[in-house]
C-alpha cells in the first residue's frame, strides 16, 4: 500500500506521546499545586485559625457572662425590650406615616421637577431679556415673558417647600415614635460593643459562624489556581523600605516574612499560647501599633536576625538557645533542623537578642528594657575592652585601673610580683585579669618565665616611680569607728566592703558597687600612710582618678584608715617570691632584641647591659606586649597604640574570619559561641585538644602566643559581653530608625555618659534604677538602731542619698551648679556625705544639669524669681497652716533646731527660696507620695473642706478668706516656706546634737513574756 502522507513521521504515534505527555503534565501541575498546598506554613495557619476561633468564641462566652452580671445592662435591655413593645403598639401608626411620607416623597420630587423646569425657562427668557436691552428683540416682550416665568418659578418653589415641610414633619413625628427605643439601643450597643466586635469577626474567621455565600467564598478563595485573588491562607509580610539587606553587589529592601507562622505575635490574648502563635512580650514597646517599633515600620529580623523572606523553620534560619534545644529540633520529625550554612546571619538565640538594640542605641543604653546589654556594657567599662580594642563611643572613657605612676610610695615589689602572677588569688572579685600561669603558658618551662617576665614589669615600674610626698599619719585612729564610718559615709555606693559575700546574681545595679576595688585585705597590700593619704586627697595621688572627695576630717581618715588596714592576708603574705634569673631574663631580652637586630648586634647590645638594665629593657617591652598601658597610666606609654582587633564592627564579621583552630568540630559553629569562649578562655585556641579530654600547645615561640588575658567571668556575664559583641555590626540604619537627634535626646545622653563615668546611681536612684547603696544603709541602721528600722523601707530613704527622679523640675540651676562644686547639708540627719568632684568641669557639670532639666521637661535655663510679701493673706495664712501642722517638729527654721527626734529631720527651710522651684513645690505638698514614692513626708493638711465658721475660727481669719480654693491654700504654705529665713548652714549644731543626743530611733525591745507565761 502506498503511504500518501506527505510527513516524515508517523501521526499516530505522535497522538501516543502527546497522550502521555498531557498526562505527565497533568501530573506534574497537579503534584505542583498539591505541593503548593501543603506547604508547611499553611499548616500553622489553619492551627492558628482554629486557635484564634476558640479564643473568640471563649472571649464571646466571657463578655455574655460579663453582661448577664452587668445590673446596667439587664436594666438597659428592659428598658430597650419596653421600648420595643411602645413601637410595636404603634405599628399603625408607624405604617401609616410611612405611606403618608412615602407619598409626599412623590409629590415632593413632581413638584421639584416643575420648579427646575420653570427655573430653566427662566434662565432663558433672562438671557433673551438682557439681549433685547442690547438692541437684540423686541425688548417688551422679553419682558412680559420673564415676568411669567420669574412668577411661575416662584410659585413651584413654594409648592415644593411646603411639601417638603410636610416631608420633615412626618419623617420628626416617626422620628419620635422611635427615638425611646433608639437610645435604648444605643446605650445597649455602647455596654455591648466588644461583644458585638467579637461576634463580627467570628462571623469573618470561623466557617460555621458564616452566611451560606461567605462559606462558599470561604471555600473558593483558597482552591487551588483561583487562590491567587484573595486567600486567606496566603505569605504574610512586611517590607522594610528605609532598611536593606545587603546582597554583595547591591542592597534589596527588607522582606519579613515571620508574621507567615507567628501569627499572633502582634495580637493581644495569645500571650499562653505555644509557638509559633505566642504575643510578643511587652507590645507598648515593640511591635505595637502605638509602639515606638512598631511591625510594619520595623519587621522582625531587624532586631532578631534571621532570613526574614524564609518560610519554613529552617529556611529562616532559627538558631536554638542551648544545645539540649537544637538536638531537641534536630531529632523533630516535623522540625528536622538543621543550620542554614551560608547564611551570615542566622537568627540570635533569645539570650543573645538583646545585641539588636545597640544598633540604634549605642549612646544611651535602655538599663531596664535591655538589662543583659546594659549589663555587659557595664563589663566593657569595668574589664578596660576598649583599652585593648578600639570600640567606638569610648574614646573619652577613662582608663579603669589606678595610676602607677607613683606606685613605689604604694606597694611593695613583693605585692605587685604577687598581684600580676594571680590577681584573684589576692582580691577574688578583682577585675584585674590574669595573664600567667594560663592554657597556653602553665607548663614549667613557661612558669619560670613567667616568673622572670613580672619581675622586669615590676622593676621598670618602680624604677620609674614618682615621688608622692605623704602627710604624716596622726597617731592613733579607731578602727571601730573607721568601720562605722566606711558603712555610713557612702563609701559603699562603689566598693564592697570586708565580710560581704560574692553576689551569684549580678545586675547593671549591683555592678555599680564594683565601680572601686574591694575595701578588703589592704593591710597586704599597702600602708595606713597612703590609705590615710589617698582617702583625703585622691588627686594628690593620681590626677586622673575619679575617685571623689568625701572631705574628710584628718581624724576620720584615721579612723577608716586605722579600719581599711587592719584587714590582711597571711596565706597570700607569706607567699614566696622566686629570685631574678638573669639566664631565662637574657633569653627574654634576646627575643625582643631580635625583632629589629641581627645576631651579632644582639650579643653586643646584652652583652654591655647590666642585670637593672635588661630588668628594665624587657619591662618595657612586656608591658607593650601585653598591653598593661590600657588599663594603667605609666610613664612612657602616653601615646601607645591598642595592642588588640578593632571591635567596633566585630559581629558583622564573617564567620569565615574566625579561626576555630583545632576546635571547629568541639565549638558550635556560630559567631556567638565563638565570641563567648574567646573571652571565656581566649588562650584555648593556642592548643590542640586530644582524646583524653587534654590538650598540647601549637608549636609557637613565646612572643607569638595568644595574650588576651582571663577575666574570670561567669556564664552570667559571658553571656553579657558575647550579647554586646553581637551588637557591634556594621550595619546602616537611617535616620528615620535610630532615637531622634534633638537637643533633649542628646542632652539626656552626654549626661547619662556622665552619670555612669562616675557612678551617680550607686548612690542615687533615678527612675527607679540606681540607688545601689541603699542595702548597706539598711544595714547600717540595723546596727546602729535594730532591725525594725533597718526593715522601715521609709527611714531606709530618709538615710539614702536622695533620689533624683524630679530633679530637673525641683531644684534652681544656679543653686544646683553651686552645690555641685561645693557640696553642702541639705538633709540634716543623712550620714552618707556627697563628695567633692573637683577633677569635673563647668562643662561637665552643666551637662548634668541640663541632662536633668531637659529629662523633666525644663526648657528655660533661668528661672523668674518668686517674690513674697509677709503682710500678704497668703504668707498668714501659710504661717498658720505650718504651725497647726507642725513643720517645725521636723524642720529647721534657719538655726532653729526641729522639736523632735534627729530620725525624723528635713531639710532647712531657710534654703528653699534659693534652693527650690515654686512649681514644683506646689507638686510636693500635693502628694509626696506621688512625686517621691516612699518618702517620710506627709501631705500638709488644709482646711478646704472645713465648714467657713469652723475655719475662721480654729484657723483664723486670713485661712478663712483662702478656704474656698485648696491651690491657694497650698500657695500661702509655699508662701511662708519661701519667707523663712536665717542661717542655711547649720551642719555645726546638728553635729553637737548628733553627739549628744542621737538620732533617738525607737527601739523596739524583746519581748520578756514567752509562750509559757501564757
Amino acid at each position: 500500500m502506498i503511504n500518501q502522507q506527505e510527513r516524515y513521521y508517523n501521526i499516530l504515534k505522535l497522538n501516543k506521546w502527546f497522550a502521555i505527555s498531557s498526562l505527565l503534565f497533568t501530573f506534574v501541575w497537579l503534584l505542583t499545586f498539591a505541593n503548593d498546598f501543603n506547604r508547611p506554613w499553611k499548616k500553622y495557619q489553619i492551627e492558628f485559625r482554629n486557635l484564634e476561633i476558640e479564643k473568640t468564641k471563649s472571649d464571646i462566652a466571657s463578655a455574655s457572662t460579663s453582661l448577664d452580671e452587668n445590673e446596667e445592662y439587664a436594666e438597659l435591655k428592659v428598658s430597650f425590650e419596653n421600648a420595643q413593645n411602645e413601637v410595636d403598639s404603634r405599628q399603625e401608626e408607624i405604617t401609616a406615616l410611612e405611606e403618608k411620607i412615602g407619598t409626599l416623597d412623590a409629590d415632593l420630587y413632581a413638584k421639584n421637577q416643575n420648579y427646575q423646569f420653570a427655573k430653566a425657562d427662566m434662565d432663558v427668557a433672562k438671557y433673551n431679556f438682557e439681549q433685547a436691552q442690547h438692541g437684540h428683540g423686541d425688548l417688551a416682550s422679553s419682558k412680559k415673558a420673564l415676568d411669567k416665568l420669574v412668577a411661575l418659578t416662584a410659585d413651584t418653589k413654594l409648592q415644593a417647600e411646603v411639601i417638603e415641610g410636610q416631608v420633615e414633619a412626618a419623617n420628626e413625628e416617626l422620628k419620635g415614635i422611635r427615638l425611646t427605643l433608639k437610645q435604648a439601643n444605643d446605650a445597649l450597643s455602647s455596654i455591648s460593643r466588644e461583644k458585638d466586635l467579637l461576634e463580627r469577626k467570628l462571623s469573618k474567621i470561623d466557617p460555621e459562624a458564616m452566611s451560606f455565600s461567605n462559606k462558599v467564598a470561604n471555600i473558593i478563595r483558597d482552591v487551588p489556581v483561583l487562590d491567587f485573588i484573595d486567600p486567606y491562607y496566603d505569605v504574610k509580610q512586611v517590607v522594610v523600605k528605609d532598611i536593606q539587606d545587603d546582597m554583595i553587589y547591591m542592597g534589596v529592601p527588607k522582606v519579613d516574612r515571620c508574621m507567615t507562622c507567628h501569627l499572633g505575635i502582634d495580637k493581644k490574648g495569645f500571650e499562653e499560647a505555644p509557638q509559633p502563635y505566642t504575643t510578643h512580650p511587652n507590645l507598648d514597646l515593640y511591635l505595637g501599633a502605638n509602639s515606638p517599633h512598631p511591625m510594619n515600620e520595623y519587621g522582625c529580623t531587624g532586631c532578631h536576625a534571621g532570613r526574614g523572606r524564609g518560610t519554613d523553620f529552617i529556611s529562616a534560619a532559627h538558631s536554638p538557645d542551648h544545645a539540649k534545644m537544637a538536638e531537641r529540633w534536630e531529632n523533630d520529625e516535623e522540625l528536622k533542623w538543621h543550620p542554614l550554612h551560608h547564611w551570615d546571619t542566622p537568627m540570635l538565640p533569645m539570650k543573645y537578642v538583646e545585641a539588636s538594640c545597640l544598633k540604634c542605641h549605642a549612646g544611651s543604653i535602655p538599663v531596664q528594657e535591655s538589662p543583659t546589654l546594659a549589663m555587659g556594657m557595664s563589663i566593657v567599662e569595668k574589664g578596660g575592652c576598649f583599652g585593648c580594642h578600639q570600640i567606638d563611643g569610648f574614646e573619652d572613657t577613662p582608663k579603669p585601673g589606678p595610676g602607677l605612676r607613683k606606685i613605689a610610695q604604694k606597694t611593695s615589689k613583693d605585692f605587685a610580683f604577687k598581684w600580676i602572677l594571680e590577681p584573684r588569688g589576692f582580691r577574688e572579685n578583682s577585675w584585674m585579669p590574669h595573664f600567667f600561669n594560663q592554657v597556653n603558658n602553665d607548663d614549667p618551662e613557661s612558669v619560670e618565665r613567667s616568673e622572670q617576665e613580672i619581675h622586669a614589669m615590676v622593676e621598670y615600674l618602680f624604677d620609674r616611680s614618682e615621688d608622692y610626698t605623704m602627710d604624716r599619719l596622726p597617731k592613733g585612729g579607731d578602727s571601730e569607728n573607721g568601720r562605722m564610718l566606711v558603712n555610713s559615709l557612702g563609701c559603699l555606693g562603689c566598693h564592697a566592703s570586708e565580710g560581704e559575700d560574692p553576689m551569684e546574681f549580678k545586675s547593671v545595679n549591683s555592678m555599680r558597687r564594683e565601680h572601686g576595688p574591694n575595701l578588703v585585705k589592704l593591710g597586704s597590700k599597702t600602708t595606713q600612710q597612703w590609705i590615710y593619704n589617698w582617702i583625703r586627697d585622691p588627686q594628690g595621688y593620681h590626677t586622673a582618678t575619679i575617685m571623689p572627695d568625701l572631705r574628710l576630717t584628718k581624724s576620720e581618715a584615721a579612723d577608716i584608715s586605722a579600719y581599711l588596714i587592719s584587714s590582711r592576708d597571711e596565706n597570700f603574705e607569706d607567699q614566696s617570691v622566686p629570685g631574678v634569673d638573669e639566664s631565662i631574663l637574657n633569653v627574654i631580652v634576646k627575643e625582643f632584641l631580635g625583632s629589629n637586630l641581627r645576631k651579632e648586634e644582639v650579643d653586643a647590645r646584652i652583652s654591655g647591659m647590666g642585670l637593672d638594665d635588661k630588668l628594665n629593657y624587657a619591662g618595657g617591652k612586656l608591658i607593650r606586649q601585653y598591653g598593661c598601658f590600657s588599663c594603667h597610666d605609666i610613664d612612657g606609654f602616653e601615646d601607645a597604640k591598642p595592642i588588640g582587633t578593632p571591635l567596633t564592627t566585630e559581629a558583622s564579621k564573617l564567620i569565615s574570619k574566625l579561626d576555630f583552630g583545632y576546635f571547629h568540630d568541639e565549638l558550635p559553629h556560630t559567631k556567638w559561641d565563638w565570641f563567648r569562649q574567646k573571652v571565656d578562655n581566649p588562650r584555648i585556641f593556642d592548643m590542640i585538644p586530644q582524646e583524653d579530654e587534654s590538650y598540647k600547645i601549637k608549636v609557637k615561640a613565646p612572643l607569638e602566643k595568644l595574650r588576651m588575658p582571663h577575666f574570670g567571668l561567669n556564664d552570667q556575664e559571658l553571656d553579657a559581653i558575647t550579647t554586646v559583641i553581637m551588637g557591634w555590626v556594621k550595619d546602616e540604619i537611617p535616620p528615620s530608625k535610630l532615637p531622634a537627634q534633638n537637643e533633649r535626646n542628646i542632652a539626656i545622653e552626654a549626661g547619662e555618659k556622665l552619670i555612669r563615668q562616675y557612678n551617680c546611681q550607686g548612690c542615687h536612684a533615678i527612675d527607679g534604677d540606681g540607688g545601689a547603696i541603699q542595702p548597706t544603709v539598711a544595714s547600717w541602721l540595723g546596727e546602729i538602731a535594730d532591725e525594725a528600722t533597718s526593715e522601715d523601707r521609709g527611714i531606709v530613704l530618709s538615710f539614702a542619698p536622695p533620689m533624683l527622679d524630679t530633679e530637673g523640675r525641683k531644684v534652681q540651676p544656679d543653686w544646683l551648679l553651686k552645690f555641685l562644686k561645693n557640696p553642702t547639708m541639705i538633709r540634716p540627719n543623712l550620714a552618707a556625705r556627697m563628695p567633692t568632684f573637683s577633677m569635673m568641669s563647668d562643662e561637665d557639670w552643666n551637662a548634668i544639669i541640663k541632662y536633668f532639666q531637659l529629662k523633666d521637661g525644663q526648657t528655660l535655663p533661668y528661672e523668674n524669681p518668686h517674690t513674697v510679701n509677709k503682710r500678704s493673706t497668703s504668707y498668714k495664712a501659710g504661717d498658720v497652716i505650718a504651725e497647726m501642722g507642725g513643720c517645725q517638729n521636723c524642720h529647721f527654721y534657719g538655726n532653729e533646731k526641729p522639736k523632735q527626734a534627729a530620725v525624723t529631720w528635713g531639710p532647712n527651710l531657710a534654703l528653699t527660696k534659693e534652693r527650690l522651684r515654686p512649681e514644683w513645690l506646689m507638686e510636693w505638698f500635693k502628694d509626696p507620695q506621688n512625686v517621691m514614692p516612699g518618702t517620710k513626708m506627709p501631705a500638709p493638711y488644709i482646711p478646704s473642706e472645713e465648714p467657713l465658721e469652723s475655719v475662721r475660727e480654729v484657723w483664723g481669719k486670713d485661712v478663712a478668706k483662702l478656704h474656698s480654693d485648696p491651690k491657694k491654700l497650698l500657695q500661702a504654705i509655699l508662701d511662708f516656706s519661701w519667707g523663712v529665713s536665717g542661717p542655711t548652714d547649720v551642719s555645726k549644731i546638728v553635729k553637737a546634737h548628733l553627739e549628744s543626743e542621737g538620732y533617738g530611733f525607737v527601739i523596739e525591745e524583746d519581748d520578756d513574756w514567752g509562750d509559757e507565761d501564757w
